[in-house]
């Protein structure tokens, strides 16, 4: 199962990836499930609140691979900014495998730069990536289609953009989905009802 809350939060099976509160940032408060794992890309406040999760075992920027049973995890050292870091800090990209199909989540966080080639390599292919486009503090939506091209995945969700209400001063998603209308079939998504049948997303583009 897989859900979009919105910002950078995502749910895939029994593992949150960045939650966030709602109302720190100007969005609905998540009505987010009991979890197994939460998974923080880093430590920002519109990124993790883990406190109002029901959960068994938190990850916090996480470096390598680990094993959650039915998952193998790996997280890779990037950056928020250009700078290695030196403006924003680290961020941690994770990749998870679900071991019964294979099916591959790349959730990047706040990533601020482009990859090298060694990275590029380890998150090409992935059935859902799911990367910032809003720019200002991460890569932007020229950066992000960048991105997608290169490391080819079935399906994208857009993360970390403005929306009516955010408080955050994000660029909106549509000139991401201008970069992406003819690579992939644009779909939105129902903030009340936003889980999305990972069996039928080959091709497409999700977004709030």
């Amino acid at each position: 199962m897989i859900r979009y809350f919105g910002h950078s939060a995502l749910l895939f099976d029994s593992i949150l990836l960045d939650p966030h509160d709602g109302g720190s940032i100007g969005l609905q408060v998540p009505d987010y499930p009991e979890v197994k794992l939460v998974l923080v890309t880093h430590d920002h406040y519109d990124h993790n609140a883990y406190q109002i999760v029901k959960y068994e075992v938190l990850k916090e920027q996480q470096i390598g691979t680990f094993d959650l049973g039915s998952y193998l995890i790996t997280g890779y050292k990037s950056f928020h900014d250009k700078e290695n870091g030196k403006r924003r800090g680290k961020n941690v990209i994770y990749k998870i495998k679900r071991k019964s199909d294979n099916f591959t989540l790349v959730h990047m966080g706040d990533l601020g730069h482009s990859l090298n080639d060694e990275l590029m390599k380890e998150l090409r292919g992935a059935n859902l990536l799911a990367l910032p486009v809003g720019g200002i503090i991460t890569i932007d939506s020229k950066e992000a289609s960048e991105l997608v091209e290169q490391l080819e995945p079935e399906a994208i969700i857009p993360l970390h953009y403005w929306t009516k209400g955010h408080y955050m001063p994000l660029d909106p998603v549509e000139s991401f989905l201008e970069l992406e209308k003819n690579k992939f079939e644009i779909n939105k998504i129902c903030p009340k009802n936003a889980n999305l049948d990972e069996t039928n997303i080959k091709g497409k583009l999700f977004y709030l």
